[in-house]
C-alpha cells in the first residue's frame, strides 16, 4: 500500500518548482504525493478528500503564508493529520519539534531539502507498512487461534 502525503505551499514559483520535483521524486519511492486543488475557492471540497486520504501534510513555513495555505492547514489540524513543517532555519526558533525539517537557503540546495523530505517519507512509509504488517500477523494468529478452538 502505498504512503500517501498532501502538500501545502503557497503559490511561488520556487516553492511550484520544488513541490513538483518531489512528487515526481517520491513516486519513484511508490509514495503519493497529493497537491491541493486550488480554483479561487478557499478550500475545495477536492482539497479536503485529498487531505483525508494523506497520511500526513507536509507544509511549507515561509515568513509570508498564503490563506489557502492557511485554511488548508488548520483542516489538516482539525482531522489530526500528523503536519511535517519544512521551513527556514532562521524563520522558527531551534526548539522545533523534531518533527519539523530545516533548512538553511544559504547552504543547502533545493536538492538537498528533497532528499531531507524524501528520507523521511519513506521512514513514514515504512513505519506505517510495519504497523499493517504486525496487524495482519496478528489477525492471523486470531483466526488460527480460532480455527484450532473449533477442532
Amino acid at each position: 500500500m502505498a504512503y500517501t502525503a498532501f502538500i501545502s505551499y503557497n503559490t511561488s514559483p520556487e516553492e511550484q518548482v520544488f513541490v513538483y520535483r518531489l512528487q515526481t521524486l517520491a513516486a519513484a519511492s511508490d509514495i503519493t504525493v497529493l497537491l491541493p486543488q486550488r480554483n479561487g475557492q478557499r478550500l475545495t471540497n477536492e482539497t479536503r478528500l485529498r487531505i483525508d486520504r494523506s497520511n500526513c501534510v507536509i507544509a511549507f513555513l515561509t515568513s509570508q503564508l498564503t490563506p489557502d495555505t492557511r485554511e488548508e492547514l488548520a483542516y489538516a489540524e482539525a482531522k489530526g493529520k500528523l503536519v511535517i513543517p519544512i521551513y527556514e532555519k532562521d524563520v522558527v526558533t531551534p526548539s522545533a519539534p523534531e518533527t519539523w525539517i530545516s533548512y538553511d537557503p544559504l547552504t543547502e540546495t533545493p536538492g538537498v531539502v528533497e532528499q531531507k523530505v524524501l528520507s523521511f517519507l519513506k521512514e513514514k512509509k515504512r513505519t506505517e507498512e510495519n504497523k499493517q504488517a504486525l496487524i495482519l500477523v496478528g489477525l492471523g494468529l486470531g483466526l488460527l487461534a480460532l480455527i484450532l478452538s473449533n477442532k
